[in-house]
């Protein structure tokens, strides 16, 4: 699953009614009238029963689905769900399943009809005669209704803009299966089985399921019965379908394990973009094949639908928003390789439980990298992973309440950022621990020895381990896995001593915490020792607890020694070199530096460090200097004599936002605003923090509010740099810059239920939104107080709007937003 904005969560409040449409079933679906049980509570309870524990009691050995889903005017579905199944304990009574808010007509089994119970969320069928272990039956549900939505918007079954169809999970669903909300089923994450859908539809609305598509018929009503046969195992979110006026794109994709063929599904009018912005799904096929492993399914399919808001990996059949098949190459990297690489993780194998979510969704994100670096080369994908990076180690444990672990996360960050970022950035720093072949070459074993099963970060970790024999995965998975935070490490000193015609070189190694509660252990990092012709030589050692060193002998005296110079470890740093031959600027994204070169007369590698860790302490602190307890910049790596360069550092203490370049970073040093931010600096560890010589210091906005500006500092030297908070003795000068118009933020954008409009930066007055169409009329004014507000648009005509913000009459921000209906 892919949530397509950056969002923590999709803020759609939708309207759901618990109301049924009462409707005789059809009498080619069900022989039965209904039948409504006295037990039936209507309580909206949209907590499931649906535990892993009750596929001990049974397995489910196949699924049928037969709907109709002709009725667009009432959105109801009616048919029944065969349940082939057989107990795995003697003396069963009764077997539970769940289903939200359908009408139950009847149940039958052996051809006889059963009683039942029904809460809403949970049936239970009871047999004529108990069943023993051995047995094998089919319980029929007849069943009709109008399925539901999740509360949030982002799962279940929709009818929307003459389409029908699912999403597999539910965000404030608990868990997150969401199966129920169209079938009867055990709706949890170990019971897999095969399918057969049975769909019937209006002759122009072709049905599309996962699976191979058989008998193709149109009734004597004129209803067209589709069948779909998925033969492989699936869990019961996994479980799609979708109606509309479709046609088909078809391909067949040749790749290094056989053939296979591709039907892409799209509305007429949408065939052509969709063909433009799946360009590359060819490669990505085999990207993943030749990574991970071959293709185990019947047929690659991705089929188009009116959710703006992200995708579903539905086996087979991929449920993906139209508005990311828009002919550019936008999303082909999030979203369609993400979606595609789940029939590898997520979709074969799946998570155990809901806390191990990042078994489906942060190996997908990560091959989001993947497919990325097979289609553009390895300095894309180190520049994809460099920026998600950053991103995780700025920001999540500020979005999610703490650090956290990727594996037992909680249920309401189920699909948040720990899961898929921190999940990818965990998976990057695995084969950097690993190496390249032995990565994998063990993923190889692992998809195959875990195929069409459900698995844990434990069944990872110990298949890795059987495969490669490498037992410091071990440590890898304490560390990176199973606990929060990250470690950082720096190279304190390193001491040369000749040793006849080589050097032995001493480099001692410091190891800090980021929100981890231990020194993390046996890490295998690459020092890169530089010689005076930029000859590198790289060697690997294990850096455990928090001091460490060691001794290599070189053929020559190093210039420059560099730890894990090309980004092999995510661990609390974000750094760029680059090598620079000319004057000019140069922006280091990540590493939140702009570096000016004003003089230079022959090559230079400059590597800049942004440290997401406490600055050692002031050893002499005569001042009352109050350090930064939150980041620190090294700059270092090979300068000619005559280099010259001043550097421009960014402070932020502003606590209004979990995005951008700076926020949260400098709060501890901001408080009430940033007047008494100066710049310091040391050479190296064996130096003290002493105030930097030659420096400019702006203020954004009104020095007596803001938070927020940046510092010029000229005649930079190899080093590190810190804010601080004291008075300056040195600063050449303080300028006041206007503070700029904050930024509108509107999201999901494009939206077709609401639209949220933040302006993070104004102060609590009220405010006015105004909402302008393309023609410039006035579509929706507002008066707010605070710094958000939820419109309503699900009524609205799609199309182009600006959002406007005023305050105190005068325009702080504006933004413009498409909205899809």
């Amino acid at each position: 699953m892919k949530k397509i904005y950056s969002t923590l969560v999709i803020c759609i409040t939708a309207v759901i009614s618990f109301s049924q449409n009462i409707v005789t079933p059809a009498s080619d679906i069900s022989p039965l009238k209904y039948n409504w049980s006295d037990d039936n509570s209507r309580t909206g309870n949209m907590q499931t029963q649906a535990m892993n524990s009750r596929s001990d009691t049974f397995d489910i050995l196949h699924y049928t689905i037969k709907l109709n889903i002709t009725d667009f005017t009432t959105d109801t579905i009616r048919g029944n769900t065969k349940i082939h199944f057989t107990p795995l304990i003697t003396n069963q009574n009764y077997i539970d399943l769940d289903l939200l808010h359908m009408r139950i007509d009847s149940i039958i089994m052996n051809s006889a009809s059963l009683t039942w119970t029904y809460t809403d969320t949970l049936l239970r069928a009871n047999f004529a005669v108990a069943m023993n272990t051995g047995d094998t039956s089919d319980l029929i549900v007849y069943y009709h209704g109008k399925p539901q939505i999740d509360p949030s918007g982002w799962g279940g079954f929709y009818f929307q803009s003459g389409y029908a169809y699912n999403l597999g999970v539910g965000f404030q669903t608990y868990p997150v299966n969401f199966g129920r909300a169209w079938y009867p089923c055990f709706d949890n994450f170990v019971e897999r089985a095969p399918y057969t859908f049975i769909i019937g539809s209006a002759a122009t609305k072709p049905a599309y399921c996962n699976g191979v598509l058989g008998a193709d018929t149109t009734d004597v009503n004129g209803v067209r019965w589709r069948t779909w046969d998925l033969t492989e195992t699936i869990p019961s979110y996994l479980a799609s379908v979708a109606v509309a006026s479709y046609t088909q794109v078809n391909w067949t994709h040749s790749g290094i394990y056989g053939s296979y063929p591709i039907i892409l599904t799209a509305v007429p009018t949408d065939t052509t973009p969709l063909k433009n912005s799946f360009i590359h799904l060819n490669d990505a096929l085999d990207a993943f094949e030749n990574r991970y492993g071959p293709y185990e399914w019947p047929r690659v399919g991705y089929c188009l639908v009116p959710f703006n808001n992200g995708a579903m990996e539905h086996a087979t059949n991929i449920s993906y928003p139209r508005i990311a098949a828009n002919g550019s190459l936008t999303y082909e990297a999030d979203i369609m390789a993400h979606e595609l690489s789940h029939h590898w993780f997520g979709d074969n194998p799946t998570c155990r439980t809901e806390p191990e979510m990042w078994l489906n969704e942060g190996w997908a994100s990560y091959s989001e990298e993947i497919f990325t670096e097979w289609e553009y080369g390895r300095p894309a994908y180190d520049a994809a992973v460099l920026a998600r990076h950053d991103e995780v180690v700025h920001y999540i444990h500020h979005r999610e309440g703490g650090f956290r672990a990727v594996s037992g996360v909680p249920h309401q960050y189920t699909y948040g950022d720990h899961v898929y970022l921190k999940g990818s950035d965990v998976a990057h720093t695995l084969r950097g621990y690993m190496g390249d072949s032995l990565f994998f070459s063990s993923l190889h074993y692992y998809l195959q020895q875990e195929q069409f099963t459900d698995v844990s970060s434990t069944d990872l970790m110990n298949d890795l381990i059987a495969s490669s024999g490498l037992n410091y995965l071990t440590d890898f998975f304490n560390d990176w896995v199973f606990n929060p935070g990250w470690p950082h490490f720096s190279i304190d000193s390193t001491v040369v001593v000749p040793n006849g015609p080589n050097y032995d070189v001493t480099v001692y190694v410091r190891q800090k915490l980021f929100g981890a509660p231990q020194y993390f252990t046996n890490v295998p990092l690459e020092f890169s020792f530089f010689k005076n012709n930029w000859q590198e030589d790289t060697v690997r050692r294990f850096i455990s607890g928090q001091y460490t060193n060691f001794t290599v002998t070189l053929p020559f005296n190093p210039v420059y020694t560099a730890l894990d110079l090309h980004g092999l470890i995510s661990d609390a740093i974000s750094d760029k070199y680059l090598v620079i031959n000319s004057n000019g600027q140069y922006t280091y994204t990540e590493p939140k530096c702009i570096l000016t070169v004003n003089s230079i007369s022959d090559s230079a590698l400059v590597r800049i460090e942004h440290n997401y860790v406490k600055p050692d302490s002031i050893k002499v602190n005569s001042n009352n200097y109050r350090l930064s307890i939150q980041r620190y910049w090294n700059i270092e790596g090979i300068f000619p004599s005559n280099f010259y360069a001043s550097g421009r550092f960014y402070y932020d203490g502003r606590t209004t936002s979990t995005s951008g370049q700076g926020f949260w970073l400098d709060n501890d040093l901001t408080i009430p605003n940033g007047d008494s931010i100066i710049l310091l600096y040391r050479r190296d560890a064996s130096d003290d923090w002493h105030e930097w010589q030659h420096y400019t210091k702006f203020i954004i906005g009104s020095s007596s509010l803001s938070k927020y500006g940046y510092v010029d500092a000229d005649s930079l030297m190899p080093g590190q740099y810190a804010f601080a908070n004291g008075v300056s003795t040195v600063l050449i000068g303080v300028h006041e810059l206007p503070a700029p118009a904050p930024e509108v933020v509107a999201y999901p954008n494009p939206a077709f239920r609401q639209l949220t409009i933040e302006w993070p930066g104004a102060n609590n007055d009220p405010v006015l939104i105004n909402i302008f169409d393309m023609n410039g009329k006035l579509v929706h004014s507002e008066n707010v107080t605070g710094i958000q507000s939820q419109v309503e648009i699900s009524n609205w005509t799609g199309g182009e709007y600006f959002v406007q913000v005023m305050q105190d009459g005068k325009e702080i921000g504006k933004k413009q937003v498409v909205i899809v209906h």
